[in-house]
């Protein structure tokens, strides 16, 4: 059973990014952007990581929603 703490780690991140400003600063995820971003390093690199688990999630879920 996931702890309400995992089960929202993405509601609890948006409203950070709010907070501090930076929600959209990373633009349209596409996989080249994604890639160049991880190999970029720094804050991009942590912006790319969490948009690859960001598109992730959402695909699982769009996946179980399908069945």
């Amino acid at each position: 059973m996931a702890t309400k703490k995992k089960k929202n780690f993405f509601q609890r991140a948006n409203a950070s990014m709010e907070r501090r400003g930076t929600k959209g600063s990373f633009g349209k995820a596409t996989p080249k952007k994604i890639k160049a971003g991880l190999n970029a390093g720094g804050a991009r690199a942590k912006k790319a990581a969490f948009a690859k688990a960001a598109k992730t999630v959402a695909r699982r879920r769009k996946a179980k929603a399908g069945k």
